[in-house]
């Protein structure tokens, strides 16, 4: 069966991977992101998705789907997934434990957890992850992904990211919250328990983190510029209705058109029947 991680285009150039984040979203992943671009690293977002179009979103929805199977990615596919980048961010959560376990095989190779309380973070979780899942899934997003591969593409992602933490539970379930912050709560465990202490970083949300930890533990010099500090929630927001808009548009242009055909067959069949 074809795989879109086999369609994938080659990298421009070879990078070895030197930084997993392993923290999911909403525990400060985007700061995280943006401070090792300043430290000079060229670090994977899951935003970086979103202007490639859906062969790359299929790949990571394929990659997450098989974490579950008996046939997982294995370290030639993630570094297939993630060609060109030698960081990657947020979307190892989603791959764990087999992400963890193909690259600990590099000592080279360091990573980060980010976290905050279980019960913060799924509540933070269910309204930004979660309610565009629901979103998506309602109308008119549950209509314009029949007329945009995209949409539709980013649905299933969606779809298979939130379906990670909930257990399969839809965000309108009972339990929704709750099985969230359990799953969250399994995963902080055992990625702890799988990473070798002086190979981790752990850096929690609500006690705040900044340069001092991230350049100590990757042994860079202090930058001057203040730690990005970035409101991740209204950020996604923002990004998702601008990236939704273009097909929500496409959607209403369509059916404009069907209407003025359907208009136009009535028009025509009542001048018939004069």
């Amino acid at each position: 069966m074809s795989r879109a991680v086999d369609k994938l285009p080659a990298p421009a150039e070879e990078r070895p991977m030197k930084v997993i984040g392993l923290g999911p979203s909403r525990t400060g992943t985007l700061g995280l992101w943006q401070a090792l671009k300043t430290l000079g690293y060229k670090p994977f977002h899951i935003s970086e998705l979103l202007p490639y179009g859906f062969q790359q979103m299929r790949a990571l929805q394929e990659a997450i789907i098989a974490n579950d199977t008996d046939k997982p990615f294995g370290r030639g596919e993630f570094d297939k997934l993630f060609a060109g980048y030698d960081c990657i961010v947020e979307s190892p959560c989603y791959l764990c434990p087999n992400i963890v376990t193909e690259y600990l095989e590099d000592p080279k190779v360091k990573f980060i957890l980010t976290e905050r309380t279980p019960e913060s973070w799924a509540k933070s979780i269910a309204g930004s992850l979660g309610a565009y899942h629901a979103k998506l899934a309602q109308p008119p997003l549950s209509v314009v992904r029949y007329f945009d591969s995209f949409v539709w593409e980013l649905r299933a992602l969606f779809k298979a990211m939130t379906h990670r933490w909930s257990g399969g539970l839809e965000p309108s379930d009972p339990g929704f919250k709750d099985a969230m912050a359990k799953s969250y709560t399994e995963y902080l465990t055992s990625v702890k328990a799988l990473v070798p202490p002086e190979r981790l970083l752990v850096l929690n949300l609500e006690k705040g983190f900044g340069w001092e930890e991230i350049c100590t533990f990757l042994g860079h010099e202090v930058p001057e510029e203040p730690y990005p500090r970035i409101n991740a929630m209204a950020d996604f927001h923002v990004a998702a209705e601008i990236v939704l808009a273009p097909a929500v548009k496409k959607t209403m242009r369509i059916f404009s058109s069907a209407g003025v055909v359907l208009a136009g067959v009535a028009i025509w069949y009542w001048q018939r029947r004069r």
